[in-house]
């Protein structure tokens, strides 16, 4: 059995291509949507100076309420949607993404008439001064009457992940930096608007932005549709609690920028202030490379956990965690190197204590990484207590005491180490609590918690099969061997290996003809009486039990006698077969009892 099982080897290239597929533009759009936010940080310290980036700051925790609004929404509910595709429930994914826009439109319209009313009082909190006060109040009033576009643009942008047009995703918020620029060309440099002008700026280029990813996400080529609600508050429920570790992300920067806001305007005056609004400016480009390659994970995760396929999640947490190392590492020493340069561009010269900031500051990114990654994978694989303790952690509860020890008891110019203690610890608490729950459930291992019992009781086989007849045969033969070792009955054998076989060339033949050596994934899970086959390939679209339907019709009363016969003579047998089109690869399930 051993020798034969050396012939099922997993090609993990389309995973790995795949990985690298999504992380690219998602990275990207995220650094397109801080650049926005940087880019009118620049703007405001060369236009109206460092008073300016002070009132920036301060208005920030409104920014962070909306996006955690749409973090909530719109993240837990295209998860969710990812893991129903896993399972085959189109309709349930539709059903949570019309929700979600539902939910967005009406949810951040009220934030905003709220805001608007109690908007006096909501300065007072934020912790202005007398000197800043006015830059606050016009920024501000501004960012609430535009909030619903900061909520909605988590919509369309995650969306079309799942959808499998991460790019699109990247044109949106490429068309929010430009529009931003040109408005800001506009409104601050020829009409002479000020901070307003700014504001005006992001809020327009952000509303045109998800104008332009919504009519994308629901254009012909679109896998989701608007549908019927099903079950709207269990639904929101398990939206919400899915969303619950983005929006605590968001909801802790809220009351960390806060904090954090007293703490150096008490310990360094003005000044620290004005350092760190440069750092959150720095901190929302790092941001947005670190997210970008956490939210990589998220639709792919999504989907496998939904197969319940461990091999392709291992594979796409470690190309996530390979590839992002390297990344950040670059990003750290880039910024480290250009820190007074970035000074320069925000307008902050001679500011003795930015540099070392900055540089102190990027400690964080690659522990950071490490953790946004496996938050992402907790939540995704319903794990969410785990991520929620894990962001507040890192968000704000370990991040506050060492910023107020630096600040009143140890040296305040080291205050911005505390976003690298607060990176380090919680990644030291990651791993301790997982050895914990390992030690007490022999059935999950390593930091991913998987649940390992399929694969030990030998109930579960996946392997990769080269486009070529004779593998395709192969594999027939061979999975056939598997069956019978686990005391399947003849029809079945029969019925699993006609259905690869058949299938395979099937495939080969329609998704990927005459491109060279290519691979089919094949994965076979007994649960039961209940075998799952999964079969999936990159190529051209091609649904099988459409064109199967089609030929049907075509044929009329006549015997089909093309390939569509093999199609046909499994869809007789099997309980189920389903298709659905994910990641540009195609997925075939066939559920078949003994």
């Amino acid at each position: 059995m051993e020798e034969q099982r050396e012939h099922f080897e997993v090609n993990d290239t389309f995973i790995k291509t795949t990985v690298e597929k999504y992380m690219i533009p998602s990275v990207i759009a995220l650094i397109g949507t801080t650049l926005t936010n940087v880019a009118n940080s620049i703007i405001i310290g060369n236009y109206i100076g460092a008073d300016g980036l002070a009132a920036l700051n301060v208005v920030n925790p409104i920014y962070f309420a909306f996006a955690t609004l749409g973090a909530l929404i719109h993240v837990g509910a295209s998860t969710n949607a990812s893991v129903c595709i896993g399972r085959n429930d189109m309709n349930r994914a539709n059903s949570y993404a019309t929700l979600a826009l539902c939910l967005s439109l009406v949810i951040s319209g009220l934030m905003t008439v709220v805001g608007l009313i109690c908007f006096p009082q909501l300065v007072g909190v934020l912790g202005t001064t007398d000197r800043i006060k006015p830059y606050v109040m016009d920024y501000g009033k501004i960012l609430l009457i535009g909030g619903s576009s900061v909520s909605f643009m988590y919509y369309p942008f995650n969306f079309l992940k799942v959808d499998g047009r991460p790019k699109s995703g990247t044109y949106m918020f490429i068309v929010m930096f430009v529009l931003d620029l040109l408005f800001c060309i506009l409104f601050v440099g020829k009409l002479d608007m000020g901070i307003r002008g700014v504001a005006l700026s992001f809020i327009l280029s952000t509303l045109l932005g998800d104008i332009y990813g919504l009519c994308v996400l629901y254009n012909k080529q679109a896998v989701f549709t608007f549908g019927k609600v099903e079950d709207v508050w269990k639904s929101t429920a398990e939206m919400i609690k899915t969303g619950s570790s983005m929006a605590l992300n968001n909801f802790c920067n809220i009351f960390r920028t806060i904090a954090l806001n007293y703490i150096i305007l008490n310990s360094l005056s003005v000044e620290g202030l004005t350092v760190f609004a440069v750092i959150g400016s720095v901190n929302n480009f790092s941001n947005g490379v670190i997210s970008g390659i956490a939210q990589t994970i998220t639709p792919l995760v999504g989907v496998f956990y939904g197969e319940r396929d461990n091999i392709s999640i291992k594979t796409v947490v470690r190309e996530a965690v390979k590839k992002g190392t390297t990344g950040i590492i670059v990003m750290t020493l880039i910024i480290s190197v250009t820190a007074k340069w970035i000074g320069v561009a925000f307008g902050v010269v001679g500011v003795p204590i930015l540099v070392p900031a900055i540089i102190m500051f990027t400690i964080s990114f690659l522990p950071g990484m490490f953790n946004n990654i496996y938050i992402f994978y907790y939540f995704t694989t319903e794990k969410i207590s785990r991520a929620n303790i894990l962001t507040v952690l890192r968000g704000f509860i370990i991040l506050i005491f060492p910023a107020i020890y630096f600040a009143y008891w140890g040296n305040a110019q080291f205050i911005w180490l505390s976003f690298a203690v607060s990176e380090l610890v919680t990644l030291l608490v990651m791993i301790t609590a997982a050895r914990v729950k390992c030690r007490k459930n022999k059935n999950i291992e390593g930091l991913l918690l998987l649940d390992k019992r399929y694969e030990e009781t030998d109930r579960y086989l996946a392997f990769s099969v080269e486009n070529t007849a004779d593998e395709a045969s192969n594999a027939a033969r061979k999975i056939a061997v598997f069956c019978k070792e686990k005391e399947m009955s003849s029809k079945t054998i029969i019925t699993i290996s006609l259905a690869v076989e058949e299938m395979l060339l099937i495939i080969f033949e329609h998704c990927l003809p005459d491109i060279g050596k290519q691979y089919a994934d094949v994965r076979i899970v007994r649960m039961g009486e209940k075998i799952i086959l999964y079969m999936r390939c990159a190529g051209k679209l091609f649904d099988p039990i459409s064109y199967y339907k089609k030929r049907k019709e075509e044929a009329g009363n006549e015997v089909l006698v093309d390939d569509s016969l093999g199609i046909e003579m499994i869809v007789k047998q099997a309980q189920d077969v389903m298709f659905s089109r994910t990641f540009g690869m195609n997925n075939l399930t066939i559920l078949i009892y003994e």
